[in-house]
């Protein structure tokens, strides 16, 4: 998948305030030891992050990100935290220099996964923890199907959009594991972390994608006008399906994949 990724506000209207709520049954499966050295790769705006801070004060917190403006973010919310711009698949640390890393709705936008999940192994000492979430875009997303799925019955454009971002089925049982176990990890299991998504009315809901953010955005602002009108009167039809517009509430799922470098 490829991910637009130059505003903050932007993504926290529209994943960031998911992400915060992801982020704390994360952490409690992770359950690290206090003053643990956490890598927090692909930290965006700082979510897991500051979960962390709130429940370590002494958690020792590196967060990196390819985002610059997603980086200030997150050092405004963990201002003691070392907030560092750099690629997953070629992480700027040391070899086993944390006790955990770990990486929250990041995996799917990595052009290789598999690459990354290997640096993370590399940056963590033996017996220390990685771990990683993403979203179920193709079974646990019915927010995101909404769009993708009126998106291909409008267009061919639609089409080759839904098919282009959710072939790669990451968040899926069995996939982030196998990445995992691929990366030579052991001890492997994987869990399910459930949310619900609350938005007041279809607004809230859609106008978060009009800034050309995301993996959303870019298709809308791609669109011209006769194709977007058509579009958002075919995505209100579908929130509304048949009832007055105001409050919906999805059900959302993330999976998460939790393995242990070998001694």
């Amino acid at each position: 998948m490829t991910y637009r990724a130059t505003s903050a506000a932007s993504y926290e209207a529209s994943m960031g305030r998911w992400s915060r709520r992801l982020a704390d049954g994360f952490l409690d499966r992770c359950a690290l030891a206090a003053g643990a050295r956490v890598l927090d790769a692909g930290c965006g705006t700082g979510s897991l992050s500051e979960a962390l801070r709130a429940r370590d004060a002494t958690a020792a917190i590196t967060g990196l990100d390819l985002a610059e403006p997603y980086l200030e973010a997150a050092r405004q919310r963990v201002p003691d935290g070392e907030f560092r711009q750099g690629d997953m698949q070629s992480l700027p640390f040391a070899d086993r220099g944390f006790d955990a890393a770990l990486s929250l709705l990041v995996i799917a936008f990595v052009p290789d996964p598999a690459l990354a999940v290997r640096e993370l192994r590399r940056v963590t000492r033996p017996g220390g923890q990685v771990a990683l979430a993403m979203w179920d875009f193709w079974g646990g997303m019915p927010a995101m199907r909404l769009f993708a799925d009126t998106a291909a019955a409008l267009f061919p454009s639609g089409a080759a959009w839904r098919a282009r971002h959710y072939a790669g089925l990451v968040g899926q049982p069995g996939q982030l594991g196998g990445l995992l176990a691929q990366a030579g990890l052991g001890e492997i299991v994987e869990h399910d972390l459930p949310i619900r998504m609350e938005f007041t009315d279809f607004e809230d809901w859609l106008s978060p994608w009009r800034g050309n953010q995301g993996i959303i955005g870019p298709y809308l602002a791609g669109l011209d006008a006769t194709e977007r009108a058509v579009f958002e009167a075919g995505l209100r039809e579908a929130w509304c399906a048949g009832a007055p517009d105001g409050p919906r509430s999805f059900a959302a799922t993330a999976r998460m994949a939790m393995g242990v470098v070998p001694g």
